[in-house]
């Protein structure tokens, strides 16, 4: 089970750090507002950030409260994203990962929580 859970740690990791420098090192565009620009250069750097709350609890998964508040953030956030998509079309990269933060969340946090049972 901890390897599955690291599994998915580590790619949700990944995807976070991928997120965040695709925001932080996007150019420069003169069109858009700058107070646009730096808020998505903000929300991006926070997602460089969370990755490394990913990466963190993948080698130490007894931090249970961490754990909790990622895949929380996940879910809700996968709720969001899929309650939005009443204003346009879905398209399959955006329904996979739409379904990427809503079917293995609640699995791998039932999962966690058999590991800390079974480590008491």
């Amino acid at each position: 089970m901890v390897i599955f859970i690291r599994f998915f740690l580590i790619l949700y990791g990944i995807i976070a750090l991928a997120t965040g420098l695709m925001g932080i090192t996007v150019a420069y565009d003169p069109s858009m507002p700058i107070f646009e620009d730096n808020s998505h250069r903000f929300i991006a750097s926070i997602w460089s950030s969370t990755s490394l709350a990913f990466f963190y609890v993948a080698w130490q998964p007894q931090q249970t409260v961490l754990f909790r508040f990622l895949m929380i953030a996940l879910f809700l956030g996968g709720i969001v994203r899929l309650a939005a998509l009443v204003n346009y079309a879905p398209d399959i990269p955006t329904l996979s990962t739409i379904l990427l933060e809503l079917i293995p969340t609640p699995i791998l946090w039932w999962g966690h929580t058999r590991y800390i049972r079974s480590k008491d």
